[in-house]
């Protein structure tokens, strides 16, 4: 079996936690657009690389649209996405963009579903912090540091609003700490992280 589809068959087993997991992560999703924009996520999302479906799921079950897509029946390198020009509110990619090897069929499928002020998501290893651990999964073919994440982000048009450490549920402050400490901080405190939210906007 090859080693994408080994890897994709893998993270489609249901977890039990999975509900619990992707909640705490759309909260915060949601409090960081909440204090970024003054709004709330709604409406229309695709979640990328969606694994066991859980965080679709969760959006579903708040009666948020959203459309999962994952290796082997949706290759991101490749195949387009089957929502309209326009149409789509949001985009998360929770632990994917480290797998693509060539970005621009999904960013240029991205800008065109977007709705103009439309939100994508990306969470993935800050290579910066984590790159001992980043290539023994070896399905990982790029890594991203937060400059590099930002720099992609413009490359496809899209204005970067938030670049922080990837915690889940934790207080703003260790977001507002200077740069030269907070991502060991963040690494370091309970449920740290070394990975980063990146989000950007469609203008």
């Amino acid at each position: 079996m090859k080693l994408k589809e080994n890897y994709a068959m893998n993270h489609s087993k249901i977890n039990e936690k999975s509900l619990f997991l992707n909640k705490r992560l759309f909260n915060t999703y949601n409090r960081i657009v909440l204090k970024k924009l003054n709004k709330s996520l709604s409406g229309v999302n695709v979640d990328l690389g969606s694994g066991d479906g859980g965080f679709g799921n969760y959006l579903k079950s708040i009666n948020i649209e959203s459309y999962s897509y994952d290796y082997p029946s949706y290759n991101i390198e490749k195949d387009s996405l089957k929502q309209k020009d326009g149409s789509v509110d949001f985009i998360t990619m929770n632990a994917v963009i480290e797998h693509i090897n060539n970005t621009d069929n999904i960013f240029n499928e991205i800008g065109r579903v977007l709705k103009n002020t439309g939100l994508i998501f990306v969470r993935t290893p800050n290579f910066r912090m984590d790159y001992r651990n980043f290539y023994n999964d070896p399905t990982h073919v790029k890594p991203y540091t937060p400059i590099r994440l930002k720099n992609t982000f413009k490359m496809y048009d899209l204005e970067t609003i938030f670049l922080e450490p990837g915690l889940v549920e934790k207080s703003w402050f260790w977001w507002q700490l200077p740069d030269k400490i907070k991502w060991l901080a963040a690494s370091l405190l309970n449920g740290g992280t070394k990975s980063i939210i990146g989000i950007a906007i469609k203008k």
